[in-house]
């Protein structure tokens, strides 16, 4: 029997939560969101950050195949101020991303199981290759317009749902 892959897995993921969440999708934290597109097509989900009580939400690309892992929003000359890209990983460890090929300078935002921000790299620097991470294990990077994180109150302890695109 053929393995399942990243988005296999987690599309399988996000039904049995549907499945538990009544299938309304709304307010129930999944893995990811069933396949919609790429930034080409349309955005795949939203993630909302809680801080201090109020809602802050970002419409991304999901990015949870090995390819999309790895490019990211290299080669992108602009992001609109409320997009960005979550990064579902298949497992949680300290990831480390470098901005190779990124034109845009990017916040990114790191995330553990318990969908809780465990650290934030802010401003990074386009088109390095320095490695960029907060040095405690994610599941899940979002990456954001510089600033963005700061302008929201997005730190460390913010929690973070992932919402299917409407």
């Amino acid at each position: 029997m053929r393995s399942l892959t990243c988005r296999a897995r987690t599309r399988a993921l996000w039904i049995a939560a549907s499945l538990a969440c009544g299938l309304t999708g709304q307010a129930c934290a999944t893995h990811a969101a069933p396949e919609t597109g790429t930034s080409e097509r349309g955005f795949d989900a939203s993630v909302v950050f809680d801080t201090d009580g109020a809602e802050t939400r970002v419409r991304v690309e999901v990015a949870d195949e090995p390819h999309e892992l790895s490019m990211g929003l290299m080669f992108r000359r602009e992001l609109a101020p409320d997009a960005g890209m979550i990064f579902i990983f298949p497992d949680e460890r300290e990831h480390s991303f470098w901005m190779k090929n990124t034109y845009i300078p990017l916040d990114m935002v790191f995330i553990d199981a318990s969908r809780r921000v465990v650290g934030v790299v802010a401003n990074t620097a386009p088109m390095t290759t320095d490695g960029r991470s907060v040095g405690k294990p994610s599941l899940y990077v979002v990456e954001v317009a510089a600033g963005y994180a700061k302008d929201h109150g997005i730190v460390a302890g913010t929690s973070m749902t992932l919402r299917l695109a409407p």
